[in-house]
């Protein structure tokens, strides 16, 4: 028997940061997919194969359910199986386990929309069905976060992994006061257009989020003052979303934007930096263009409900050899 798994990545619209404070965040899936595969093979141990380097990996399952690379550790890819087996403490043998995360890459680059939550939330619907646990859908997203955040030393929302787990949806995420996740999925226009910008730069999540917490602490005045006016413009987005009004939702995007331009330039996180260019190249489209994710590179969003404005933006972005794709 082949089992067969997918998870998708995920784009943030809005929410960055204040994801972190209760803020309403909305999050859309992506199409790129995590892929894994799970099927019997000749061996007596078992075999990761990984799309990142095109490399098999043996391993085994000792008696106290930990897992042994037989060769070389494939690092990433494996710190998540590796999770998974610790996680679910079920012990297999003779199996060949496929990842593939080839769609998350350009030019041999990972593009930050969330492959590992996409590898750990399509491992956690393999290995439910691997060892028959019927899991429900919140045990899946929780058992995923944990995977991931062991697998990540992760520190993030943890909406990445709602989203991959939904898959093909765009969502609305907040976290509780108690800790738990309110999610729903709902419907941008049709008419509002997204283009995901590929940066050349990179900075990791985790190092943004670090500057982030330090800085809050040091000016707990400012974000006392600014938080609720960023988390207000953060409800009226959603409401806007909800009431499918074009005009309303550009202007929160806009209002909230403008106020973490703010707080990035007090707490100097890093958030637009290498995005300056792109921003005002989308101003002169007159286009909205917006870091995505944590910011520092690595990915922007142009939305625009002139599909026109866009057209024309795009092409410049193509004479400057700028890879972006529709989401």
């Amino acid at each position: 028997m082949k089992i067969e798994t997918t998870a998708s990545g995920k784009v943030f619209f809005s929410g960055e940061y204040m994801a972190l404070e209760g803020g309403r965040a909305i999050i859309l899936s992506s199409p790129q997919k995590a892929r894994v595969s799970i099927s019997e093979c000749n061996e007596s141990n078992n075999i990761l194969f990984s799309s990142m380097n095109n490399h098999a990996y043996p391993f085994k399952i000792d008696e106290d359910m930990k897992l042994i690379w037989l060769e070389d550790d494939p690092k990433h890819l494996g710190n998540i199986l590796k999770e998974s087996i610790d996680q679910f403490d079920k012990s297999f043998s003779s199996k060949s386990i496929s990842i593939d995360t080839s769609e998350f890459f350009y030019q041999h680059r990972k593009i930050g929309i969330g492959s590992s939550s996409a590898v750990s939330v399509a491992i956690t619907k393999a290995f439910n069905q691997l060892f028959d646990l019927r899991l429900t859908p919140k045990e899946i997203i929780n058992h995923s976060r944990a995977i991931h955040n062991r697998a990540q030393d992760s520190i993030g929302s943890g909406f990445d992994i709602i989203t991959s787990f939904v898959d093909g949806r765009t969502l609305s995420c907040r976290i509780l006061d108690n800790g738990t996740y309110d999610y729903e999925q709902i419907d941008l226009p049709d008419s509002i257009k997204i283009f995901v910008v590929i940066n050349d730069e990179y900075v990791q999540t985790s190092e943004m989020i670090d500057r982030y917490k330090a800085a809050k602490n040091q000016y707990t005045d400012y974000f006392s003052q600014n938080a609720p006016q960023m988390l207000s413009e953060l409800e009226h987005l959603y409401d806007s979303i909800i009431k499918k009004d074009n005009k309303s939702i550009l202007r929160y995007l806009y209002r909230y934007n403008e106020l973490l331009i703010d707080m990035d330039n007090k707490f100097n996180i890093g958030v637009f930096k290498n995005h300056h260019e792109l921003i005002k190249l989308a101003r002169d489209g007159d286009v909205f263009y917006k870091p995505s994710g944590s910011g520092g590179g690595d990915i922007g969003l142009l939305i625009s409900d002139d599909k026109k404005k866009l057209d024309r933006i795009c092409e410049k972005l193509n004479l400057r050899d700028v890879t972006f794709f529709e989401i």
